[in-house]
């Protein structure tokens, strides 16, 4: 009797998840893939190309939720106050999700139309929306990087001899003088 495949997609990817939030990015190779999955690492071809495929999918099933998540908290804001809380939101999120800063650090190693780009976009036009007229001069995409950028910093001991709520009242400057320069 042939033994029924039960392996899928969003298996892998849900294992990639866990491997990165358990031993880091670094840790994501095929063997260890397959050895987490109990198959051999060849049969990982049948569903992702390679290792760039498959951090892109796994980055962008993790800005879904973030997606989800801003949606939820961002309904009936606009203007500077909702531009804040986009950031904040997203700024929390990453903090939380070791995994997905780690991916997004390396966005420029994916392919323009991969998986990643497409859902970043959605959280960029999302913010987009929120944004009012006097808003200018940032665009949504470079404060989405400013954030990414402050996330890389709070991790480092750059910060280190700050307190949080230091840390909290520094981010929240930059952030306003992005949207409204002096």
């Amino acid at each position: 009797m042939v033994k029924k495949r039960t392996l899928d997609l969003s298996k892998v990817i849900a294992a990639t998840s866990e491997l990165i939030d358990e031993q880091g990015l670094a840790a994501v190779t095929f063997p260890n893939l397959a050895k987490r999955l109990g198959i051999r690492s060849q049969s990982l071809y049948h569903y992702i190309d390679n290792r760039t495929q498959l951090l892109s999918l796994v980055g962008a099933n993790r800005i879904k939720a973030l997606n989800e998540n801003l949606k939820e908290n961002l309904v009936g804001m606009a203007g500077q106050e909702a531009i804040l809380k986009f950031c904040d939101l997203i700024r929390d999120y990453l903090l939380k999700d070791n995994a997905l800063a780690a991916i997004l650090y390396h966005l420029n190693e994916y392919e323009r139309n991969a998986e990643i780009n497409i859902e970043l976009l959605k959280v960029i036009e999302l913010g987009t929306k929120l944004k009012s007229d006097e808003d200018e001069p940032i665009s949504v995409h470079a404060l989405v990087g400013a954030v990414l950028g402050y996330v890389f910093f709070d991790r480092s001991a750059i910060f280190s001899g700050e307190s949080s709520n230091e840390r909290n009242s520094n981010y929240h400057q930059m952030i306003l003088r992005l949207i409204k320069p002096v």
